[in-house]
């Protein structure tokens, strides 16, 4: 990242690497696809609740990564006349700047609550379908070993696939991918557990682990769905967690030429953090050096911990405005 901080040079930035992280979230979709039209076969055929949970957890993650390349297309949009049909001003399109495009930016946190919201669905149809089996004993269906093999086949290639959005997530430095790379890793793990349960069920011939083993799974993708809703939700809100805002303020108050800082609030634009602060220095600085300085604290902030813009105030020391009287 150049130092300047430049908005249309973050811009193109950001949106370059929104371009490549959208390439490969499609690669994503498209083996969650394949492992689960093969669990579902595997799991009709072996009679195993476990590994059509399984089945259905990678669907979840179908349905989250396309919602998740809906807004990272949307955010990637620059030229267009509006934003999601409603009309952008022509001075707005002309300048490109960043009132517009952050917004579209937010669509990404949008699509991820979305997405949330689906898994729980999913979640609770499988709890509720693994409930209704566990109670009714005589429906319960002898697994075949057979189930294991479409489970193992998940297993393997979801490892695989972690591998690649591990990779990826951190050269991009993208948070949908690098949620997608901790999802793969989990679901690769559910993978596991289901060959584990499948294997024990038809060697120990207790028939009621594989619907508590689904149940289970539900749970899990249950959990997963409150916490990327709640996230998702705190980051629309504009919530920012206050330990990471006090180390940024420690940080900035380390610099020679600031007094102190009166004012700072972060918040989140897509997967970017933006943060607003408010210093105090000495009166008697140069509009030259305040210049150097706020050019200083961006650079600072990008470097320690990756702030993509600090909008920076500068009051004479002594004065303490607040944005609202500002």
């Amino acid at each position: 990242m150049p130092p300047t901080h430049d908005w249309h040079t973050v811009q193109q930035q950001v949106i370059k690497n929104l371009r490549a992280a959208r390439h490969h979230l499609w690669g994503n979709v498209i083996v969650y696809l394949g492992l689960f039209l093969v669990e579902y076969l595997y799991a009709n055929i072996g009679h195993s609740q476990t590994l059509r949970a399984d089945a259905f957890n990678n669907l979840s993650g179908i349905i989250s990564t396309g919602l998740l390349l809906t807004g990272l297309f949307i955010a990637t949009k620059t030229h267009d006349d509006d934003l999601m049909g409603a009309p952008i001003s022509p001075a707005e399109q002309a300048s490109l700047g960043p009132r517009i495009q952050q917004s579209r930016f937010r669509f990404e946190t949008v699509y991820t609550l979305i997405a949330g919201v689906v898994m729980i669905a999913i979640a609770i149809e499988i709890i509720g379908r693994g409930l209704l089996t566990l109670l009714n004993p005589t429906t319960i269906k002898t697994t075949l070993p057979i189930a294991g093999i479409g489970a193992g086949i998940s297993g393997m290639v979801l490892f695989i696939l972690w591998g690649f959005n591990h990779y990826w997530s951190r050269k991009l430095n993208n948070a949908a991918l690098i949620a997608a790379s901790r999802d793969t890793f989990s679901d690769a793990l559910t993978s596991l557990v289901t060959v584990l349960t499948v294997l024990g069920t038809t060697l120990l011939k207790v028939t009621w682990l594989d619907s508590l083993t689904s149940i289970a799974l539900g749970i899990y993708i249950l959990h997963s769905g409150i916490g990327i809703f709640s996230t998702s939700s705190l980051n629309l809100v504009d919530y920012f967690d206050p330990y990471l805002e006090a180390q940024y303020q420690e940080k900035i108050e380390t610099l020679p030429p600031v007094v102190q800082v009166t004012f700072l609030k972060a918040h989140y634009d897509g997967s970017l953090i933006m943060l607003s602060v408010i210093i105090a220095v000495d009166g008697n600085m140069t509009a030259n050096q305040i210049y150097q300085l706020t050019q200083r604290i961006n650079t600072l902030m990008w470097a320690k911990f990756g702030v993509m813009e600090t909008d920076v105030m500068i009051v004479p020391a002594g004065l303490k405005p607040t944005p609202e009287n500002s």
